[in-house]
């Protein structure tokens, strides 16, 4: 090992999930940035999973005089555990520059923090850094709201807008100790044609194609494989089937492929009723976990957001799915979201369309929420329902009362440690009225619905969960897999004997030698093992002309 590496700068990257344990993609993908400017990383997964006294020897051993950062990745994190984490880590380890990021949006300010990044980060991090550590200009569009008590946010996506990358991949190291059953997240292309009205997600409406090529897709696909004998994956892209030739790649791909991999991502469905060669693409690419935004069988009210299909070819079109899935590869799970709140539709016609899929799609699953519009004022990331939701006949409720009631049930990050029927973290709802229902009526269907016997009992798991499940016995058995069943691998200990457990005990092991060779007063070898652990090798860092993001030199 290069000797000099030991005095590279390093950081180390957070990553945590609640819920069902995956490897969510965001702080491998800043990981592989940071290596392309000229830094080591150490990525440190599943952090709220650690016991304490694990992640102080770990970071005891990792941190040294070269650490110039902590990077979280804050996606799938509470505020209330956050607060306290950053402080204990901040307090043992000071002087340390703290860069937090993701897609939740950011509603707390921390004083531990020095800047938010919102959003796909690609292109803005390069400035952060030489902002933070070179004396650089501040990156545009830098704020510092009063909501946040003057932490500094960036928007990414908005003033640094990472769409049509040359490259998608991510490259795992070893220390990252990937098992072969692991499901991990490949992305083909970002942001989606369509741009419907309730959605704050990137980059709607996008008609350029970003996707991959066939070649680096193909790689990256190897490349796990053969590092870690991964088969199972999620599909990041917001809507993988908006173009023929992207499932044509990809079915080219994976019939090239010595191995048959598991694909889950999200379908539009009216496009598969509209396409119906699509059927055939997603079967040839073993794309078999969907997951559909239907969100109602409303007529009108798909007709109010965006999806003017009748709902009739919907139903047809999912029977239609099941089908020829079930029949091409013996293995099929199609989720549907479901909204209960949206406009023209009357809370009756919620309970109309469960009786149809308890009736016709109870051999796979469908998730309700209510409606959320978001009231988010410092990201420009926000659906068309929350800039104007009042023109769509929306109207806050301001009853003190009545919002606690609803709150007690909605509210995803409770403060006793329970989660609402809310979907995403979001602190900042419209408690809303109109016509047609109210968010309590919604809330009040959702919960009964998460409650309800039937729903514990007999739901099947969603398609994205289901990718975690493959190695549990026969494809027969994994499909018929209940909520319940998966509730009780989450709360008896088998989630974390399976992926957590191992994962920690690898990695404290990686640093035995770091903390031998400091028990014998030998500074040097404890700094080349810590080098070796966080410095990429040719594999995992490939080319970096390939991503077209310039190297920096920090003084």
């Amino acid at each position: 090992m290069n000797m000099l590496q030991t005095k590279t700068p390093h950081t180390i990257i957070f990553n945590d999930n609640w819920e069902i344990k995956r490897r969510t993609s965001g702080a491998y993908k800043v990981a592989n940035l940071m290596h392309r400017l000229g830094w080591r990383t150490t990525q440190i997964d599943w952090v709220s999973s650690w016991e304490e006294h694990e992640l102080i020897e770990y970071l005891d051993s990792m941190v040294d005089a070269n650490t110039r950062m902590f990077m979280v990745s804050f996606t799938w994190m509470r505020h209330e555990w956050f607060q306290y984490f950053i402080t204990r880590v901040t307090q043992r380890y000071p002087g340390r520059k703290v860069v937090l990021g993701g897609q939740q949006f950011i509603q707390n300010g921390y004083a531990e923090v020095d800047v938010a990044l919102y959003g796909y980060a690609e292109l803005a991090v390069k400035d952060t850094i030489d902002w933070l550590f070179n004396s650089g200009r501040e990156p545009k569009g830098l704020a510092r709201p009063d909501s946040l008590n003057g932490m500094a946010l960036l928007d990414c996506n908005e003033h640094y807008p990472a769409m049509g990358l040359p490259d998608y991949a991510i490259h795992y190291m070893p220390d990252d100790h990937i098992q072969d059953f692991e499901q991990l997240t490949v992305e083909l292309s970002r942001g989606c044609r369509f741009a419907c009205k309730y959605c704050n997600y990137a980059f709607l409406g996008v008609k350029q194609d970003t996707s991959t090529t066939r070649d680096l897709l193909r790689q990256e696909l190897i490349e796990n494989y053969e590092r870690w004998g991964t088969t199972n994956y999620i599909i990041a892209d917001d809507t993988l089937n908006d173009r023929d030739s992207k499932l044509e790649m990809l079915a080219d791909v994976v019939e090239s492929l010595p191995f048959e991999p598991n694909f889950a991502s999200f379908i539009r469905l009216d496009l598969t009723v509209s396409k119906p060669h699509q059927l055939e693409l997603l079967s040839r690419a073993r794309v078999w976990g969907h997951f559909y935004g239907v969100e109602t069988l409303h007529p009108l009210a798909g007709k109010a957001v965006g999806k003017g299909m009748h709902p009739d070819k919907i139903k047809q079109g999912l029977l239609d799915m099941r089908e020829h899935m079930m029949t091409k590869l013996g293995r099929y799970r199609g989720t549907l979201g479901m909204i209960a709140g949206l406009p023209h539709e009357p809370a009756e016609s919620w309970q109309q369309s469960e009786d149809w899929l308890r009736e016709n799609w109870s051999d796979n699953s469908w998730e309700w929420w209510p409606l959320e519009i978001s009231i988010e004022e410092n990201i420009a990331t926000v659906s068309e329902f929350t800039r104007d939701w009042e023109k769509h006949g929306y109207k806050e409720i301001t009853d003190p009362q009545r919002v606690e009631r609803i709150h007690q049930m909605y509210n995803r990050q409770r403060a006793d440690g329970e989660s609402g029927v809310q979907h995403k973290m979001d602190g900042k709802s419209l408690y809303w009225t109109a016509d047609w229902a109210n968010i309590e009526e919604a809330t009040e269907f959702v919960h009964a619905w998460r409650t309800s016997t039937w729903y514990n009992e007999e739901h099947l798991i969603a398609n994205f969960h289901i990718m975690n499940f493959l190695q549990e016995g026969k494809i027969e058995k994994v499909l018929k897999m209940t909520d319940s069943n998966q509730s009780h691998f989450f709360k008896h200990g088998a989630q974390y004997n399976k992926f957590i457990k191992p994962y920690i005990q690898a990695k404290l092991r990686d640093v035995e030698r770091i903390k031998k060779f400091t028990e014998l007063g030998n500074r040097l070898f404890a700094n080349q093992v810590r080098g070796e652990l966080s410095t990429p090798t040719d594999i995992d860092l490939l080319d970096s002309k390939n991503h077209q993001i310039p190297l920096i030199q920090l003084t």
